[in-house]
């Protein structure tokens, strides 16, 4: 059998026939057509183009720090560590490890004789850190050069790919040549830890986060250093980074440190794809949904007078 799969309103430069969806259908071998017709639609949260069409499934996937509306989708797939009965998988961006190295293999020499701190930016606009990573980059700048290639606080030029290009893989190849690269997320959002922490980890430079404030629940705090909760006092971050900066042997052991958290679960990705898998198959088939959400919550019988006129005049 083919299944008819279909996407929209996905992310800048998304290849609809060529994606974390289509390669799990390979793996499975299982026969699909991507159309517009789709009885199976997978959307995301850059247009409304979704709300068009009549696909039998529809599943949410988010990039961004946007929770899952399950009055909208059948599924969803997003950053939240939610539980919603078979309807929800979390997928972080830090998988599938396309571009990973998270295993530190530079030797001590190699490690310590790098550049100092890179600042990897180009949105000054959207986000609530926009402007607490440029305030923190300049005051770290008071200890050293930090080197930014992106269009905010522009200060070198390279030869990194533009976006349309192999990006990630070129800028994971310009933050190896650092000690330290500055990874502030766009806003903070619980569960929402993206690239800014693994492409660092897998240039093997540490990270300088800030960002999903239950990171450490996934990232092994002796890898990298937090900013949580210094917002208002990122002297001490900056005294830390010295402290590091002119101690090999401290430097080195946060290198070296196990960048997951010892329970951290190996077997994630592979409970995705067959979540996807199951989906594509019909294994999954269409939700009924409820907007007002009442009958799953109580009965008919007990909504006030005026949830009840609602109720009869939603259906």
């Amino acid at each position: 059998m083919i299944y008819k799969i279909g996407f929209c309103d996905m992310y800048r430069n998304f290849n609809k026939n060529d994606n974390f969806v289509t390669d799990i259908c390979k793996k499975y071998d299982i026969e699909y057509e991507v159309t517009d017709e789709p009885d199976i639609l997978f959307y995301s949260v850059f247009g409304n183009r979704h709300n068009l069409c009549k696909a039998a499934v529809k599943v949410f996937f988010s990039g961004e720090a946007i929770a899952p509306n399950f009055n909208e989708c059948d599924y969803a797939i997003s950053f939240d560590k939610i539980k919603f009965g078979d309807r929800y998988c979390r997928r972080p961006l830090w998988y599938p490890p396309k571009y990973r190295r998270l295993t530190s293999t530079l030797t001590d020499e190699q490690a310590l004789n790098r550049k100092f701190c890179n600042f990897v930016y180009s949105n000054d606009k959207d986000g609530n850190a926009v402007e607490l990573r440029k305030t923190f980059c300049k005051k770290l700048m008071e200890y050293k050069q930090v080197d930014c290639p992106g269009r905010v606080l522009h200060n070198i030029d390279t030869d990194i790919p533009p976006r349309e290009g192999d990006w990630e893989a070129g800028k994971i190849d310009f933050l190896a040549g650092y000690k330290f690269t500055i990874a502030f997320e766009n806003s903070s959002y619980i569960g929402y830890t993206t690239e800014k922490m693994t492409d660092p980890l897998s240039a093997q430079s540490v990270p300088i986060y800030w960002g999903n404030p239950e990171v450490e629940e996934d990232f092994n705090p002796a890898a990298y250093i937090c900013c949580n909760g210094y917002e208002d006092n990122m002297d001490k971050i900056i005294e830390k980074i010295i402290e590091l900066d002119k101690n090999d042997e401290a430097y080195l052991r946060m290198l070296r440190a196990n960048p997951m958290q010892d329970n951290y679960d190996v077997d994630e990705y592979e409970h995705f794809e067959r979540f996807i898998a199951d989906i594509v198959t019909g294994v999954k088939g269409p939700i009924k949904k409820d907007p007002m959400n009442f009958t799953r919550r109580m009965s008919y019988e007990s909504l006030s007078r005026k949830e009840k006129l609602k109720f009869l005049f939603l259906k």
